[in-house]
């Protein structure tokens, strides 16, 4: 029997080529290696063999039916020599965690004073305004801003032409009526001694006396005008009215000047004071009477003393500030009106106080409470609070001294009560 050949058609070269070759042996290799792999996924894993008794683990249910069948329900008896079986010991208190390093202060009393910084502008109490009296022509200036003076200086005059020549006018009248005067005098005297011989009536004569009292009367008017004139004269002097440095100096020698017009300006040195603003939150803090501390650029070593005078009434409402006025003690006279200040207000102070750090101090349920180690552990104490700041709380009771306040833990975190610690720095002292 002949086989007949089986022609392939003639473009089978086109489907059998290397390349086509190549991909479908590596998507069949792929088929291969996803089946492995999802059977391998969908095999449950194999038993793990039973230990063996002298491991001292328990046997599987399947041995232990068997053993069971074979040695009857009982036990086997252990061989002499074999010790019981260990039972593991379960401990009462879980282990003790490591105990937490912290930072202490051991308290003890201090002196306590907690300050207020404001700052200000050196004032004096308003300006003495110095006029003269009279019309005039400013004749001198004797000072210049700056010059101390004391109470009676001739501070200007004025030209005294005009008084004079008034003074002399005044002169010549008082001159002339006492001429006057003594020209009726002697008129009566000569009618007086003619009456008395009887030559004349007494008309004339009455006539003669009130002459005489006319001239009086005439000197007297003029002893007042001149005695006017001469006041005038005082008048053209400027005074100092007490003592004082001189301030703004307004006119100038050859101006002529009014009563109505300022020449000079006195500042009373005494009356140098700082006016501070406090800014709203601060302002019940303030008292009158409270201590404070001056400080000025021009002066950087130098403190200046002094205290609360006076608070203003109220609160300025561009600055949201209240203005309070502080009396500094200045014997040298250092400070000057215009001076920029510092000033530091006591607004507690307390000798022999028990203070803490306030981050010491945490608040719960409406209550103060400082953590203390005792025994090595964290105890939260109860206490008082009498004043607090951003940095220290002063403790009114609920601590006594010696007491161990924590001041700082890991991350500045609160540790709970109980918490084991180990001290790792002791402080002495806060400030």
């Amino acid at each position: 029997m002949k086989l007949k050949k089986i022609r392939l058609p003639s473009n089978w070269k086109k489907f059998f080529t290397i390349r086509r070759a190549i991909i479908v042996g590596i998507n069949l290799l792929i088929i291969v290696m996803i089946f492995l792999g999802v059977k391998r996924l969908l095999t449950p894993p194999e038993e793990v063999a039973p230990p063996s008794k002298k491991e001292g683990l328990p046997l599987p249910e399947k041995l232990k039916e068997v053993v069971k069948k074979e040695t009857g329900g009982k036990k086997p008896k252990k061989a002499e020599g074999e010790k019981k079986e260990a039972k593991p010991e379960i401990p009462l208190m879980p282990k003790t965690q490591e105990e937490v390093p912290v930072k202490v202060y051991k308290l003890a009393p201090v002196d306590f004073t907690d300050e207020l910084p404001a700052v200000g502008t050196v004032k004096s109490v308003p300006a003495l305004e110095l006029k003269f009296e009279t019309n005039g022509v400013i004749q001198t200036l004797n000072v210049k801003e700056g010059d101390k003076v004391r109470k009676g200086d001739t501070l200007a005059t004025l030209n005294p032409r005009d008084v004079k020549l008034e003074i002399q006018w005044a002169q010549s009248k008082l001159d002339s009526a006492r001429a006057e005067y003594n020209a009726a005098l002697k008129r009566y005297q000569v009618i007086k001694k003619l009456y008395e011989v009887g030559a004349i009536i007494k008309d004339r004569l009455d006539q003669a006396q009130a002459e005489v009292d006319v001239a009086k009367s005439k000197i007297e008017i003029a002893h007042r005008e001149l005695a006017l004139s001469k006041a005038k004269m005082k008048k053209l002097q400027l005074l100092a009215p007490q003592d004082g440095i001189i301030g703004k100096k307004e006119k100038d020698v050859g101006e002529f000047v009014t009563p109505n017009d300022v020449v000079l300006t006195l500042l009373d040195p005494q009356n140098t004071y700082v006016e501070v603003g406090i800014i709203e939150k601060d302002v019940y803090k303030i008292k009158t009477g409270q201590r404070v501390k001056v400080k000025v650029d021009t002066y950087p070593t130098r403190i200046f003393f002094g205290y609360v005078e006076s608070i203003f009434p109220e609160i300025d409402e561009r600055t949201r500030t209240m203005n309070v006025r502080i009396r500094v003690l200045d014997p040298g006279r250092l400070l000057k009106p215009g001076m920029f200040a510092r000033a530091d207000i006591g607004v507690f102070s307390k000798r022999n106080a028990l203070v803490v750090p306030s981050i010491s101090v945490a608040i719960q349920r409406g209550a103060y409470y400082a953590g203390v180690v005792e025994e090595n552990k964290v105890v939260y104490k109860k206490v008082s609070v009498e004043y607090i700041t951003t940095d220290y709380a002063v403790i009114k009771k609920g601590l006594l001294p010696g007491a161990l306040v924590i001041t700082e833990t890991p991350g500045m975190k609160r540790l709970n009560p109980g918490t084991g610690v180990k001290i790792i720095e002791t402080q002495e002292k806060l400030f």
